[in-house]
């Protein structure tokens, strides 16, 4: 698997950026000038998913996941723990805003808002897992030959046979 170009990885980690301002933003407004507590816990869930997944952006940048691509295994697993609450989320808004035949409405319990930042959560939940489950691909496949001839295996340089 090759590396990442220069631009891909300034615009991955512009992306990232831009969507923990957005979060942020989304709690601000949505949180104390609209009301709508739902969405704007929603909005900084996905946040912060959007932080976790520019951190592990800035690892990669700082070679990090060199010595350490064993953890990478924990982030995808995190990622798919967040797409399953984003889909669950998305499932009970959606069905409450169906049940209590509610139109789209921006002040106050807005289900429908909610909704969409079920979907950016279980979004950024996979761009977390596929970040993470890429890096893993790439330095388990540099390091792959060398833990082959590491200590504890069961070739040996010096064997006869």
């Amino acid at each position: 698997m090759e590396r990442p170009t220069v631009l891909r990885m300034r615009l991955r980690v512009a992306y990232s950026v831009m969507g923990i301002l957005i979060g942020l933003s989304v709690l601000l407004v949505f949180g104390l000038r609209l009301n709508n507590w739902n969405a704007a816990l929603w909005g900084l869930m996905s946040g912060c998913t959007a932080a976790i997944t520019l951190t592990v952006h800035i690892c990669y940048l700082r070679g990090v996941w060199e010595t350490r691509y064993g953890s990478l295994k924990f982030l995808m697993l995190f990622g798919c723990f967040i797409q399953l609450i984003g889909v669950c989320g998305f499932v009970v808004y959606l069905t409450l805003a169906i049940v209590n035949k509610q139109g789209l409405i921006i002040e106050g319990n807005g289900y429908y808002l909610t909704c969409v930042w079920c979907f950016m959560t279980w979004k950024w939940g996979f761009l977390l897992l596929m970040s993470a489950r890429r890096y893993k691909k790439l330095y388990q496949g540099e390091y792959s030959l060398i833990s082959e001839y590491s200590y504890g295996s069961s070739k040996s340089y010096y064997s006869t046979s």
